[in-house]
């Protein structure tokens, strides 16, 4: 889905939006105007007739619903398609969950006959495609791009790699403890809540449960289902970033960091909180819908307090939510997560992003970069971030009364935004997640097990994917 969905809305991210597929007839429109468009270089060509840019998105992972969905790319099309005359947009759909979505356009990126020109991702996956060579550097239209200006530095850096920018969020998300202020009450703990430590979000979550038999404590995401998604919204990154020490990548030594004392401090946290029984059950943690279901378990009273993500509010809007859910507003709080032990300006969160890529060989790379600037701005971006959960790259869009109004805590999301961590999203992020997430899972798995334990497998796993001479212990 302070929508991953980045990197994080991830998102987010689906309940119905997860489940429900469009099917879009992908067709040539040909047309008898003549234009001139930018080669791979920028510079304009000859006129050419009856010119085609594919956009690659997800048509059935990202969007709250399948109305919104079609509703979004309808008016994206014809907005586009009238504004360059002779140009026809085609949307193709990437099927399937985060990680079908990074498959599938790895497999479309291998050959320019199928690579996308423009093409919709996971911010974490953007070092990745770029160092595979798949991404064309934007630098040079973003010089001149008014919109740009207005996007905060963190934000910028999502798209990052080696100092060029290969990618622009199209949206991020944010982090924040989520809680059910009636509950918290009949626990006899005082809300709002603005918990100083880890230790009390333990504390008030033993109380819930000894106060509220058969509702699920504390929702800390585990294991693997959503991939790197899982880690960054709401997840164990987020309580990382909030350790003492946060460091994952040791820019330095261009090393990741499997074993760290702020490491240990976060996977501390996650051993006690199902040891002593306050998390979620396997089957609702593995699920590949896991993401989503914490808004319907708070909806239905199922489910006390949970590390969550910026998008959960908007699914219980009347727009998205299906019964809607009046009380949500009234019922719900949001607080920023804590620091370990209250330090710094005791917020804790990571930004994930999804991004908006120019394919390296796109012989319409200027058209590319046209249609990402038309995503980026005005309603089509309150729109999308309203209709996905994201928060707009732009940073005057989070005061906007069209979004800041949409769903409860909107505003406070984005302000969490600037306090939250950058994930260095190298090309060996998503294995080193997948690792974190292994240790996460054991301990839903075997409630018994030590941190040394989930160290060693993690520790264990990553270094056989990214190689003893990649990955280093912090003392």
């Amino acid at each position: 889905m302070i929508k991953e969905k980045s990197v994080i809305k991830a998102r987010r991210v689906d309940g119905n939006r997860r489940r429900r597929r469009i099917a879009l007839a992908l067709s040539v429109v040909t047309g008898s105007a003549t234009i001139s468009f930018a080669t791979a270089s920028g510079v304009a060509s000859a006129s050419t007739k009856h010119v085609t840019i594919t956009l690659a998105a997800s048509q059935t992972y990202i969007f709250d619903t399948a109305a919104l969905n079609a509703r979004y790319y309808t008016a994206l099309k014809s907005e586009f398609q009238k504004e360059h005359p002779g140009v026809t947009l085609q949307i193709e759909n990437l099927p399937g969950s985060y990680q079908d979505i990074l498959n599938k356009l790895a497999l479309l990126y291998r050959s320019p006959s199928t690579a996308p020109d423009v093409a919709q991702f996971g911010g974490t996956a953007n070092a990745l495609f770029a160092s595979s060579g798949y991404l064309a550097p934007l630098n040079s239209y973003l010089q001149s791009a008014s919109w740009w200006k207005q996007v905060p530095p963190e934000v910028q850096r999502l798209g990052t790699y080696n100092g060029n920018v290969y990618s622009v969020s199209q949206g991020f998300n944010s982090s924040a403890m989520v809680y059910n202020e009636k509950m918290f009450r009949k626990a006899g703990i005082p809300v709002p809540w603005h918990p100083k430590s880890w230790a009390d979000i333990i504390s008030a979550a033993k109380k819930l449960k000894a106060a509220l038999p058969g509702v699920i404590p504390l929702w800390l995401f585990a294991g693997t289902s959503l991939g790197s998604s899982g880690l960054l919204q709401g997840g164990l990154a987020n309580f990382i970033a909030g350790s003492s020490t946060p460091t994952i990548y040791d820019s330095a030594t261009k090393k990741w960091v499997v074993d760290s004392p702020g490491i240990r401090q976060a996977l501390e946290l996650w051993q006690e909180c199902f040891a002593d029984g306050l998390g979620a059950p396997s089957s609702d943690l593995f699920s590949s819908g896991s993401n989503s279901l914490p808004p319907t378990l708070f909806k239905e009273g199922k489910l006390a307090m949970a590390g969550g993500i910026n998008f959960w509010p908007g699914m219980w809007t009347k727009l998205v939510s299906a019964p809607y859910w009046k009380q949500a507003a009234q019922t719900m709080g949001v607080t920023p997560i804590p620091t370990v032990g209250g330090q710094g300006a005791n917020v804790a969160s990571t930004l994930s992003s999804w991004n908006l890529g120019v394919a390296k060989s796109s012989p319409h790379r200027k058209l590319a970069f046209d249609l990402i600037s038309l995503m980026e701005q005005g309603q089509n971006m309150i729109d999308s971030s309203n209709w996905i959960g994201w928060i707009p790259p732009e940073k005057g869009d989070w005061a906007a009364p069209g979004y800041a109004n949409f769903a409860p805590y909107n505003k406070l999301f984005g302000q969490i935004a600037l306090s939250a961590t950058v994930t260095p999203t190298g090309p060996g992020f998503e294995k080193w997640a997948q690792g974190l997430e292994e240790a996460t899972g054991l301990f839903v798995q075997n409630p018994k097990a030590t941190v040394s334990q989930a160290i060693q497998l993690e520790k264990s796993f990553i270094t056989e994917q990214l190689g003893a001479s990649k990955v280093e212990t912090l003392k």
